[in-house]
């Protein structure tokens, strides 16, 4: 039998229909990671702080600042960490009623929908940085942001030295040793169940809380070093 001579040819081979199908996908995943929605300000009045750590824009969008943990408001019962309340008075008097610049890292949400910023003063000092300087805050990074891990840390460090804000309570030792997990950057007491599941190559010992913090490890939220 002859080939049919008045069949035409797609235009679209099948491997650039693939292709086309494997690339609409790979924008599906992008917006499940919290990049797609309308592009994020790069300037915003801020007009409300929650805590430490948290404030509200013009707009009412939220926004995490990033790369920093402030202490725990009271909630649900529980009184309020040592200096929470510091800690937001200084978020508060360094942004609200203030227009204030917002950098952002390779996510710019987290899963309760807030962004995540790095926020900068009209004289180019960066917030999360001076909130660490002071002591009212711990760095706590998460993979892909790490933008200003070094300069975060280096604040955290000139904190820990002067034992400044927080750091007059959070070195004191009553472990004999420290686990810490090199892919997450936390850091766990010897019993924790969260420890006893890490790989074998993630697991770095230290000796005190010090030497972690000054590494740039956080707390695990659940046994609490």
């Amino acid at each position: 039998m002859r080939p049919d001579s008045n069949r035409k040819t797609s235009p679209w081979p099948g491997a650039l229909i693939s292709s086309l199908i494997l690339l609409a996908g790979c924008g599906l995943l992008l917006g499940a990671c919290g990049e797609a929605g309308p592009r994020p300000p790069q300037e915003a009045l801020v007009v409300e702080v929650t805590d430490g750590d948290t404030l509200v824009l013009a707009g009412g969008l939220k926004v995490r600042v990033l790369g920093i943990d402030a202490p725990e408001m009271e909630r649900d019962g529980r009184p309020p960490e040592f200096l929470a309340h510091k800690a937001k008075a200084a978020l508060s008097e360094l942004t609200l009623n203030r227009q204030v610049g917002l950098e952002y890292d390779r996510l710019r949400y987290d899963h309760y929908g807030r962004l995540l910023a790095y926020l900068r003063l009209p004289d180019q000092t960066l917030v999360n940085a001076e909130l660490l300087r002071r002591g009212l805050a711990r760095v706590y990074f998460v993979a892909p942001n790490l933008r200003y891990r070094e300069v975060l840390l280096a604040a955290q460090r000139g904190a820990i030295e002067a034992q400044r804000g927080v750091w007059q309570k959070l070195l004191k030792q009553n472990e004999p040793y420290y686990l810490g997990n090199r892919q997450s950057l936390r850091l766990h007491r010897p019993q924790c169940p969260l420890a006893a599941r890490m790989a074998a190559a993630n697991r770095v010992r230290f000796a005190s809380p010090k030497e972690a913090y000054w590494e740039g490890y956080s707390p695990c939220r659940s046994c609490q070093p």
